[in-house]
């Protein structure tokens, strides 16, 4: 496998399979409506990058940076090809493209009571065997609340406040009433 990531535009070749693929990845909660994320796609995000194996389409990864620090909005490999090795190879891809830098990401809190709980468990698991740890921390938004794990070092309740008012701006941030709140 040789993993590249390649800027997503409307000129890829798999640019509707890619919106059609967050669509199905991802719940409700996280999406924008389908014709913003088309919109917004059409000329190429920054940090949103299809996943190809030389010319074959694996997925995509949305990234954005802040400092040291690189923050995985979503990820997602084509459902076809789930559980073939491709989400470690594009993790470990990440990391040697990023290799100063720290990988921070969110999943969905492990709470027993939830439909989802094993889902939850298992994408866990994938992350912690790609090198990720907890950072001790959840992120708790309107909707959700979501564990921060990171690879390549340790982050700070600052440094994670700090990040997501960049990425949101301090008004929106107080909107949503965004919290950053030590596991217990």
């Amino acid at each position: 496998m040789t993993i590249t990531f390649r800027p997503l535009n409307k000129h890829d070749f798999n640019y509707s399979k890619v919106i059609d693929l967050f669509f199905e990845a991802f719940p409700q909660v996280h999406r924008l409506p389908k014709w913003l994320v088309k919109y917004r796609m059409r000329n190429g995000k920054n940090g949103f990058d299809v996943i190809y194996d030389n010319n074959k389409w694996v997925g995509f990864l949305y990234t954005k940076e802040y400092k040291q620090i690189i923050s995985v909005k979503f990820f997602a490999i084509a459902e076809l090809l789930r559980s073939s090795g491709y989400g470690s190879k594009v993790m470990d891809s990440m990391n040697e493209k990023h290799s100063n830098k720290r990988i921070v990401l969110t999943i969905e809190e492990l709470d027993e009571k939830t439909e989802n709980y094993q889902q939850r468990v298992k994408r866990k698991a994938f992350y912690e065997k790609n090198g990720f740890s907890s950072t001790g921390f959840i992120i708790k938004e309107p909707a959700e609340r979501q564990e921060v794990l990171i690879r390549g070092g340790t982050i700070s309740k600052e440094e994670i406040e700090a990040m997501y008012k960049h990425f949101l701006g301090n008004l929106l941030f107080s909107l949503l009433k965004i919290e950053v709140l030590k596991i217990e």
